[in-house]
């Protein structure tokens, strides 16, 4: 006797059914994405603690051999070029950093001058060479040994209250530069496009290389401030 397969017809997702399935993935969805970019925004922050710290640390072995931070900018016929050579370049040529190159050449991806929630912030104008800035009260200041006569300029006294290095200033001019009591650092962790954004923070490196985060408005806006000076 012929014993045929019973057939049965397949049952199909009813539309409700596919709604909430949909409902479901994108409810996961919705937990998950924040969580990624929390996790982002951490290993950003943590590689931009590392940077500054690197530099923190090759600024104080420039500063042991000279006694003074590095000048802003200078002209000067050592290095490669014998043109005017700025911070980053100095320190480089002292072989204290990595040498920087500007940012229409690398897209930001020359390691230890770049912090990658800056980047995500704001945008870098092409011949930046950094996202960092460096205080315009350090530049070209003596530290570590006191300064020939007749020049009474007094020593830093509180190097871990004074910053050097920290997030950039930024304008949509000039993009990345120097920082100051007159033009303050950019909030960038997490990343924002408020320059003034109160939930987001600054990297900041002192002068004795280890590195805190601060909310602009606990930024002194002041230029005597030690923050800025290292002089109490």
């Amino acid at each position: 006797m012929f014993r045929g397969t019973i057939w049965r017809p397949c049952r199909a997702f009813t539309l409700v059914e596919l709604l909430v399935v949909i409902a479901i993935v994108g409810l996961l969805a919705g937990l998950a994405i924040p969580a990624i970019g929390r996790a982002q925004e951490s290993s950003n922050r943590a590689k931009c603690v590392s940077n500054l710290k690197g530099l923190g640390q090759g600024m104080n072995a420039y500063i042991a051999e000279s006694g003074t931070f590095p000048p802003l900018l200078e002209s000067s016929s050592r290095g490669s070029s014998g043109a005017a050579r700025d911070w980053l370049t100095i320190l480089a040529d002292a072989g204290s950093a990595s040498r920087p190159t500007q940012f229409s050449e690398n897209k930001g991806k020359n390691g230890l001058w770049y912090c990658p929630s800056a980047l995500k912030s704001q945008k870098a104008n092409a011949g930046n060479s950094t996202t960092y800035s460096y205080s315009s009260f350090a530049g070209g200041q003596p530290a570590a040994r006191p300064p020939k006569p007749p020049t009474p300029i007094p020593l830093i006294t509180s190097p871990a209250q004074m910053a050097v290095i920290m997030d950039g200033s930024w304008n949509s001019s000039e993009g990345f530069g120097t920082a100051g009591a007159d033009r303050m650092p950019l909030c960038c962790h997490p990343p924002s496009r408020n320059t003034n954004d109160p939930s987001s923070s600054v990297n900041i490196c002192f002068m004795d290389a280890h590195v805190e985060a601060r909310k602009r408005s606990e930024i002194p806006t002041s230029s005597t401030n030690v923050f800025w000076t290292g002089q109490n």
